[in-house]
């Protein structure tokens, strides 16, 4: 059985929602190709794109991650918040791209004032439920998991809990930028500033650093038959990626970019 089946298998609702964002950005990079309108100095279809492509990510690892849990009215809650959650920031960024306007931090006119509030709740929400998920599996001991998989599981929805909270400081600066407005100079495809600090660094870490100790994990576990060593070096990647959170978050406030290229 391949990849794909087995994540279908899984959760069939939350697989397919990740297809559908998979499509999205398939489109937006059509869009990118053929569209020479900006926003912020850059192609205005290359936030959509981006958006699409990590939120397919962390649709497809949430349909991992709940294919473990047992509690079947849980799991069928959980599936189809997310999918409502993920659905209206999807439909938000699109949308307001195609108007040619911002999605997040929009504070230009009271129809993007209540679009971007909307799209700040519905972030909060899913923050809530991974919240839940990240209970179950710090609560149940999951005997048929690896140790080192499970603690990467464990470890990394707390990195990715951290990184939300980042996300929420971000929002609440009403940009990403420290020392300039956004836009400017950025590093090719990420945008992030090479002048001032990002605050999306960080967060891009946190997020995603979930499926880094997944993966370890995953591969420790196979290679070290649940011993404890995997587990001390899941421990090690996550104290170690923690610490590269907390760093590029200091660098971002303090308005150094991660890269300088002035």
């Amino acid at each position: 059985m391949n990849l794909l089946s087995q994540l279908r298998q899984r959760n069939a609702p939350l697989y397919y929602a990740g297809i559908i964002h998979l499509v999205a950005a398939g489109v937006t990079m059509l869009l990118i190709l053929f569209s020479q309108q900006q926003l912020l100095g850059i192609n205005i279809w290359i936030k959509p794109f981006k958006f699409m492509i990590s939120v397919s990510i962390y649709l497809f690892t949430l349909v991992w991650l709940i294919g473990d849990i047992q509690n079947k009215r849980y799991v069928r809650l959980f599936t189809w918040q997310i999918i409502l959650c993920m659905g209206i920031e999807m439909v938000a960024v699109i949308m307001q791209a195609a108007r040619g306007v911002k999605s997040h931090y929009n504070t230009d006119s009271t129809d993007g004032i209540i679009i971007y509030a909307l799209m700040g709740l519905f972030i909060m929400y899913n923050t809530v439920l991974v919240v839940t998920l990240t209970y179950r599996y710090w609560r149940d001991s999951f005997p048929s998991l690896s140790r080192p998989y499970l603690w990467g599981v464990r470890l990394g929805l707390l990195l990715f809990l951290i990184g939300s909270i980042e996300g929420m400081y971000m929002s609440s600066q009403a940009g990403h930028t420290v020392g300039a407005a956004d836009g400017g100079s950025g590093l090719t495809f990420l945008n992030w500033s090479t002048q001032y600090g990002d605050l999306r660094v960080a967060h891009f870490i946190g997020l995603h650093g979930l499926q880094v100790l997944m993966l370890l994990g995953a591969w420790l576990g196979n290679r070290s038959a649940g011993t404890s060593r995997g587990t001390y070096w899941v421990t090690a990647a996550f104290l170690l990626m923690l610490g590269f959170t907390i760093l590029t978050y200091w660098q971002a406030i303090h308005q150094i970019p991660l890269l300088s290229l002035k």
